[in-house]
């Protein structure tokens, strides 16, 4: 056996602990006075939470964007990176799901590299090279960094990578480099109570769909291993746990070290096919990350069912119903939690299906799946079995 395992630059994670608290002790730490707060806008407008931050901060409070969309544009993105410039931060401070905390790591990659308008972006995300293989051009690592408070279950604030929507060519572009991770992750799932059951439960199955790619990717190791399989088993229940009782503390804090567990094989080349083809998904048909998942983990599972027959089983067991086949399993769950389990269901129309697969091609996205993905009918495969 050879590999490596990268480890990001993430310092801490504090869990369990009020957000005020934790975040107070984490700027002494990092020596910080002046912050710049990224969130949606529900979470500003419909929830105490920002201001009970603002609060906290008092006169380190330096500025506010709460107007993120889904999948972190570019468009929105020029407009937050104004308001930063503008507030001179010296500290990011993200809370919510994942566009929220993406677009806090555009922010940082545009301070370093002084992006100011839309064409700037094309220089920094990853791309096909001339031999077919993805090529990460890399940025400037800039002095400010971010501490994000997750309140979905997506899994972005422990990746080095952004995803961005470029809203004139309607394509998922991705930015990675090590200086992106959050420096610090605060788990407060008091916070995270405010979050819609839809939304909780959808960013929960991206996180499912985080530990099944790693454990039966192909550069699978002991050590992804060990944290993915146990995350999965705990993710599962945790869910179960909220849907029996949502103001179960301990159930929802559960669910959000789960996440914590199954991102470990993230932004380490671990991914497959359902994470590749939801970034053009996304793009295209404006489907949030989360029911990118649900509708497109368990067509890619039956995808790739006779390349990975052990590790199926073994996921199946983690789903809660061992000897049960892996797609089922998942199934059975999207179903137990509401959640879509169809493309058509989310809104996707059929005349997109071979744009989506064309752009998945084009990208290489898909080209770490365990069953080779080179064609566009291995793509439409996928897409079919889950329309």
């Amino acid at each position: 056996m050879r590999g490596v395992q990268e480890q990001f630059p993430q310092e801490r994670v504090i869990f369990g602990v009020p957000v005020a608290e934790a975040l107070a002790s984490e700027m002494k730490l990092i020596g910080a006075s002046r912050v710049f707060v990224m969130c949606s806008g529900t979470l500003s407008r419909k929830t105490p939470v920002i201001d009970d931050l603002k609060k906290a901060l008092g006169a380190s409070f330096v500025g506010l964007f709460d107007e993120m969309p889904a999948h972190s544009p570019r468009s929105a993105l020029l407009k937050a990176v104004a308001k930063a410039r503008d507030a001179k931060p010296d500290l990011i401070l993200s809370v919510g799901g994942g566009s929220s905390i993406d677009g806090a790591k555009m922010v940082q990659l545009m301070l370093a590299e002084d992006i100011g308008k839309h064409e700037d972006f094309d220089a920094f995300h990853v791309r096909r090279g001339d031999g077919g293989g993805l090529v990460n051009p890399g940025f400037r690592q800039g002095a400010i960094r971010q501490i994000a408070v997750p309140t979905t279950l997506s899994g972005a604030e422990f990746t080095t990578t952004a995803g961005s929507v470029d809203d004139v060519r309607h394509k998922k572009d991705l930015y990675v480099g090590p200086s992106l991770v959050p420096v610090s992750v605060i788990l407060d799932p008091a916070v995270a109570r405010h979050t819609g059951d839809d939304l909780w439960y959808s960013t929960a199955v991206r996180a499912i769909d985080h530990a099944v790619e790693s454990i039966y990717s192909p550069k699978a190791n002991p050590f992804t291993d060990g944290t993915c399989i146990h995350g999965l088993r705990m993710m599962q229940e945790a869910l179960r746990g909220t849907r029996k009782d949502p103001d179960d503390l301990d159930a929802r804090l559960n669910a959000q070290m789960a996440v914590w567990l199954s991102t470990t094989g993230m932004g380490r080349g671990q991914h497959g096919a359902s994470h590749g083809i939801s970034y053009s998904l996304s793009a295209i048909a404006h489907v949030p990350h989360g029911h990118c998942s649900c509708v497109l983990l368990p067509a890619t599972l039956r995808f790739n069912k006779d390349w990975t027959k052990e590790r199926q089983a073994l996921i199946a067991e983690l789903l809660g119903r061992p000897g049960a086949d892996a797609a089922d399993a998942l199934l059975e769950l999207l179903h137990e939690l509401g959640q879509p389990t169809t493309l058509r269901e989310v809104g996707v129309t059929r005349d997109q299906l071979e744009q989506i697969a064309r752009t998945v091609v084009a990208s290489g996205h898909a080209s770490g799946n365990p069953r080779p993905v080179e064609r566009e009918e291995d793509i439409m495969e996928i897409l079919e079995t889950a329309w």
